[in-house]
């Protein structure tokens, strides 16, 4: 009886006020003792069991934007909330609408933004129809599930505020939230709790969001740098004046150009940043993925870069490395002929390299950091040196390996036939080949050689696991830099004993010419040719083997190959570490030439040296497994009586042969000396391995 008498005196209440008229849509402005809808459904006394859900009190709209501007529920639901009869309220013909239908109905007061939402990508978002065709989004998918407590999108309870946005749309967008939550803008949400950081509707829009490739979206390269340029103001000013704000840029001719472009579309601003996978421009992984990104506008000037010493530590993972924008600049970019630009000819070149270089000299600005070795038009003198290396090597490499390869037949065919001559014995008898002197400098060279070669590789062969496996730039640069120290001391030390040994014999009245051309200099002379042909012959069993002096002609080659490359080289890798040193007087792009030099010549002159060595050293048969004479020091008297008699001849001719009679060392000895010169070996091999896969990988 007490639930009948609040109703009925709720429909009278409501009949009292029966002449009120039909509201706008654009809100009724009605107030809630004039609603019959509040009237009713805010009594909760009439609802009961399942129909408890229709009870909704006014103050559950007091938060609510809508019922906050004067919208009222039959804006929304239809029907008359003036009649006294609930039949006629919920009449369809007096519009009153199915709940299904209600969500429909935003667009009766919000317009532009259904007609946005149909345009646009979320025109089929929404749930399938009976033609399991896509309709439009759903409002409530964005701005809330509860209708009835919508909040303006500023108000931080709101699902589309700021930092609920982004998770709001992640509802869908999964990968795009994850990736987003790594970018810069998400860092500055997430992480800096900033206001200001770009948000989804920021870049995208709120309802009229479209495909990048749409004319229409803010996305589209024509209108990028102006939604960007909404945080981004300055930044996009500059841009605008830069080249890649002038006129036409890179892109496909049907593509729409940017406002002062034509034909084709200029470069904007996800040209480089990469929208949800927008990096900090100031942290690494970004600065080592620019130039690549650059290259794909600029493929030949990115791949010239990647030659570059530049390019090679980038690939290395050198953060201090030079990228595009270091010298280009980034948004105000301009040709190099420009007065303005960075790189232009003068001061604002040496400028711009004293970023980096803080004492660079003038000439030190004229190095081409695109500089390509394999161009022959437009870097002729480079491509001369570069391939008048490469023609060197082919030669001998070629000629040496066809030597090889017959000495290796011939004497694995003589060994056969009548046997090995005998090796170093414990306690027979042995000449001295090599002074102690030597024997320090060869193991200083070894350990120095095989250093430079193993840090070297990561530098020149940056992009690949090999050379990230062995260590970063900071760390391969210090033990290069040491093995370069080592190897100058070793080749400074053999340079001062030869003049002193020069010296020496003068004073005790050898001519210039006995020494330099006699039988002990280890100059090339008429003979060593004469041995040559005579090997060949005794190759092809046309003639007897040359009874050989003190030095063969392979063993000057070996010596001369090893110092004057190590002269090349190491003259150039100078010039890299102190560049400013060697500037003052030799143009900038010489450091072009010297780069060249260290790491292509570097490279050859180790797998030659590597190759040649090791035949002669361990291949050939009658030396193998090990020639154990640059370690000990000593060769045995039998084996030099028959591979070298001319020169035991004339040792005992001369009366000396007794004075560097030894006697071999013990067996112990022996063996703990062939082990340092098998690791010694396996290293080596282990290199060339390395060599050979990593140019494979290029």
């Amino acid at each position: 009886m007490r639930t009948r008498f609040w109703r009925l005196l709720i429909l009278a209440a409501v009949a009292a006020n029966g002449d009120l008229a039909a509201q706008p849509p654009e809100g009724s402005q009605l107030a809630p003792d004039e609603n019959a809808c509040v009237m009713c459904h805010g009594e909760k006394e009439l609802w009961e069991g399942e129909n408890l859900r229709l009870y909704m009190p006014a103050d559950q709209f007091a938060d609510d934007i809508h019922w906050q501007k004067g919208v009222n529920c039959h804006d929304c639901h239809g029907g008359d909330p003036t009649v006294f009869d609930p039949g006629d309220l919920h009449a369809a013909e007096d519009g009153f609408r199915e709940l299904a239908d209600v969500r429909k109905a935003c667009g009766n007061c919000h317009k532009d933004q259904l007609t946005a939402l149909r345009k646009g990508v979320h025109a089929k978002a929404g749930e399938r129809d009976e033609n399991d065709r896509g309709t439009p989004m759903d409002c409530g998918a964005c701005h809330g599930a509860n209708l009835h407590r919508v909040y303006p999108a500023k108000d931080s309870r709101s699902p589309v505020f700021s930092n609920k946005q982004v998770q709001t749309c992640g509802g869908c967008h999964e990968e795009d939230l994850q990736t987003y939550a790594k970018t810069v803008h998400g860092n500055g949400l997430f992480e800096s709790g900033l206001m200001v950081t770009a948000v989804c509707s920021s870049c995208h829009g709120a309802h009229g969001i479209y495909y990048a490739a749409d004319v229409r979206s803010t996305l589209h390269p024509a209108n990028v740098a102006a939604t960007c340029g909404k945080c981004h103001r300055f930044i996009e000013e500059r841009l605008e004046a830069s080249e890649h704000g002038r006129g036409s840029g890179p892109g496909r001719p049907a593509e729409r150009a940017a406002p002062g472009g034509a034909g084709k579309r200029k470069p904007s601003c996800t040209d480089c940043h990469q929208s949800h996978e927008m990096l900090n421009p100031e942290e690494l992984p970004f600065q080592l993925a620019l130039s690549n990104r650059c290259g794909n506008c600029h493929p030949d000037l990115s791949s010239r870069y990647g030659m570059s010493l530049h390019g090679e530590l980038t690939r290395l993972g050198y953060a201090p490395a030079a990228q595009c924008d270091d010298c280009h600049g980034a948004h105000d970019i301009l040709p190099v002929s420009d007065p303005k630009s960075h790189l232009a000819a003068g001061k604002n070149r040496l400028a711009t390299c004293r970023q980096c270089h803080l004492h660079a000299v003038r000439n030190f600005s004229s190095f081409d950091p695109h500089a390509n070795y394999t161009d022959a038009q437009n870097y002729p003198f480079l491509h001369f040196a570069y391939s008048g290396m490469e023609g060197l090597f082919y030669f001998f490499f070629g000629f040496f390996i066809i030597h090889a390869f017959l000495w290796f037949l011939r004497s694995f065919i003589h060994t056969f036939q009548q046997g090995r001559h005998k090796t170093l014995v414990t306690d027979s008898f042995a000449l001295v080949r090599f002074e102690a002197i030597h024997r320090v400098l060869y193991l200083i060279l070894i350990v120095a050689f095989l250093g430079l070669t193993l840090s070297g590789l990561p530098l020149k062969y940056g992009g690949q696991s090999l050379a990230r496996g062995l260590g970063g730039f900071d760390s391969t640069r210090i033990w290069h830099h040491f093995f370069a120290v080592l190897a100058i001391f070793g080749c400074a030390a053999h340079l001062v004993w030869g003049t002193t040994r020069i010296t020496k014999l003068r004073k005790e009245g050898m001519g210039w010419k006995a020494i330099l051309f006699g039988p002990d200099s280890p100059l090339p002379g008429a003979r060593d040719f004469k041995d040559l042909f005579g090997m060949v012959r005794w190759f092809f069993g046309m003639g007897p083997k040359p009874g050989f002096e003190r030095w063969t002609y392979w063993e000057k080659f070996d010596y001369w190959a090893a110092y004057l490359a190590a002269a090349v080289i190491g003259t150039s890798g100078l010039m890299l570490w102190f560049p400013n040193l060697f500037c003052t007087v030799l143009p900038g792009f010489a450091l072009n030439v010297a780069k060249v030099i260290h790491s292509e010549l570097a490279i050859m002159a180790a797998s030659f040296l590597f190759i040649f060595h090791f035949f002669h050293t361990h291949v050939r048969p009658e030396k193998f497994p090990m020639d154990l004479s640059a370690l000990t020091g000593l060769v045995s008297e039998e084996h030099l009586r028959k591979a070298r008699p001319e020169y035991v001849e004339r040792l005992e001719r001369e009366g000396k042969l007794l004075e560097i009679r030894r006697t071999v060392p013990s067996r112990k000895r022996l063996r703990l000396i062939m082990l340092g010169g098998f690791l010694v070996f396996l290293a080596g091999c282990g290199l060339l391995v390395a060599i050979l896969f990593a140019n494979l990988g290029k």
